[in-house]
């Protein structure tokens, strides 16, 4: 079982976020599986030798995908994995770039919430949309080994009714350094 040094694992985890999705780089389509959307970042300087695989599939409102971290030196064996599912109401463009500016909000400070968004962000006033995220982890120092949660948004003023939801799960795959 490979060990891992959890800190180099969030560190890089973070560098890939950022210049991912949230950052709005194009997704590609592997020619043997058109019907998955595939985000890839190699690590750079101290965290070189590190690949991260963001791959995503949606259906029109429903989406899933699963996000891994493997050395480069063996892509077969991944390190840290997460998964998520869920929906957005008429796969609206405005929801999910306001979800990538959500997603920014965290990566940027370097904030760990289950590899999503803060707890609460509410930046976009015009639209009236807000971003809340519910991770469950354990104690702070192991939140990068396990970790499960739900984000949702919703227009305000109305509360109830979410125009996006995901359900997230995650955690290493191996023993920590």
């Amino acid at each position: 079982m490979p060990t891992c040094k959890i800190s180099r694992l969030q560190k890089f985890f973070f560098q890939a976020a950022l210049a991912t999705y949230a950052a709005g780089k194009k997704a590609e389509r592997p020619p043997d599986r058109p019907w998955v959307k595939q985000l890839t970042h190699h690590g750079e300087g101290e965290l070189s030798g590190l690949v991260y695989v963001d791959e995503y599939h949606t259906n029109g409102e429903w989406s899933g995908g699963s996000t891994v971290i493997a050395s480069a030196e063996d892509l077969s064996h991944p390190i840290w994995l997460m998964q998520y599912c869920g929906w957005c109401k008429d796969d609206d463009p405005e929801v999910l770039a306001f979800l990538k500016q959500a997603l920014l909000a965290a990566y940027t400070k370097g904030e760990w919430n289950g590899g999503r968004g803060p707890g609460e962000f509410a930046e976009d006033k015009e639209n009236g949309l807000v971003y809340m995220n519910w991770p469950l982890m354990p104690p702070f120092d192991q939140s990068f080994r396990s970790f499960i949660g739900r984000e949702r948004i919703w227009r305000q003023p109305d509360r109830t009714k979410d125009t996006f939801w995901h359900q997230y799960q995650g955690w290493l795959l191996g023993e920590p350094e």
